[in-house]
């Protein structure tokens, strides 16, 4: 493998019989990544549900709502954002779990997804009686990425009707964005609309010490103010870094501090192997830190593949390879390999050496 490949750091990848899973035989595997954790909930095999737990925070986001097993409450009332591909039942069917687990007085929940997400969201509520909710019923922003903006709708548990928020732009693919990360995404073809995506950590921010003497700067508090502002993405801030001058935020920035590029995380599945799609996913995962690809059938189904809109071994491999991922995670198998997960992941092996076995 070569250099860009391996990175600078080592991958911390670890698996767990039955942990947080629904079937306790199969491998949950989570993965180390900066300061996150990204688990398969269900394994490779099962419902895709991936959470991704903020270190050193009570709170994490799930990529996918399929079946929940045995995940606990507690992870249910510490997520902020649900980040679903598209609403097929093996991606949405938890939502009525996670419903019920947020029930209670908690800050709403982001939900993101493709255009249709709404309806489908609304109708598992409304198919529950809520008589007894009283003002204990979860709310949700609920977020339809329509190309270059978001349609946006909040929604309260015992309500009558959900309430339209104002669109939102999306440039560049980016549906969420804080000050220390952002969340971009790529819509693809399923023979319905499938959204793929990357968590995208913002590197630090560092001081250019020798940029700081040649401008006569005193190192001091105003240092933070500036990262603050960059990272709020508030240019026209004025900085002081003493009593004499003030500058604006972007200004100072482009003079004085770099940012170091953050460890990405990429999750894409339940997409049909066309070059359009590959290209997309390759784009989305360029140098990402971890892929978690769908590789749904052997090459020896290419025909089944191509019937249902799912990817081969070799398709997932030439979107790692492409994209110059340090590790692959494959899951989203087709249940036709279930006792033939070697031979599948050897198949794998053949065409990437990014790929990251549980064993």
């Amino acid at each position: 493998m070569d250099d860009q490949a391996k990175g600078s750091h080592p991958v911390e990848v670890s698996v767990q019989l039955g942990a947080l899973t629904s079937v306790a035989t199969e491998p949950q595997v989570a993965a180390r990544v900066g300061h996150t954790v990204a688990s398969l909930v269900n394994g490779v095999g099962g419902d895709p549900l991936m959470q991704l737990r903020m270190l050193h925070q009570s709170r994490s986001l799930l990529f996918d709502l399929g079946d929940t097993g045995r995940m606990p409450l507690r992870s249910a009332h510490q997520v902020s954002d649900v980040f679903i591909t598209h609403c097929h039942a093996d991606h949405i069917g938890g939502f009525l779990w996670f419903l019920r687990s947020r029930i209670g007085h908690f800050p709403p929940c982001r939900l993101f997804g493709p255009p249709g997400l709404m309806d489908h969201v609304a109708g598992m509520i409304r198919g529950i009686l809520w008589d007894r909710i009283e003002d204990r019923g979860p709310v949700f922003e609920v977020n339809e990425w329509h190309g270059d903006h978001l349609k946006r709708w909040r929604i309260r548990v015992g309500d009558s009707a959900s309430t339209p928020l104002e669109d939102r732009p999306t440039p560049g693919g980016v549906l969420h964005s804080e000050p220390v990360f952002q969340v971009r995404a790529a819509l693809l073809d399923h023979g319905t609309p499938v959204l793929a995506y990357a968590f995208e950590p913002f590197g630090k921010l560092q001081v250019r010490n020798d940029q700081l003497r040649a401008g006569n700067f005193e190192p001091g508090h105003w240092l933070h103010d500036l990262k603050m502002a960059v990272l709020r993405k508030r240019p026209d801030t004025l900085i002081s870094p003493d009593r004499h001058s003030t500058f604006r935020a972007g200004d100072l920035a482009r003079r004085l501090l770099i940012q170091a590029p953050g460890e990405s995380i990429a999750y894409a599945t339940d997409f049909a192997e066309s070059p359009e799609n590959l290209r997309k996913v390759a784009d989305l995962a360029k140098g990402a830190h971890t892929l978690f690809c769908e590789a749904s059938f052997m090459v020896k189904d290419r025909d089944q593949a191509h019937r249902t809109h799912h990817l081969t071994t070799e398709a997932c491999a030439r979107i790692a390879n492409e994209a110059r991922v340090r590790q692959l995670i494959a899951f989203h198998f087709s249940h036709r390999y279930q006792r033939q997960r070697e031979v599948l992941y050897r198949e794998l092996g053949q065409f990437t050496d990014r790929l990251t076995v549980p064993g």
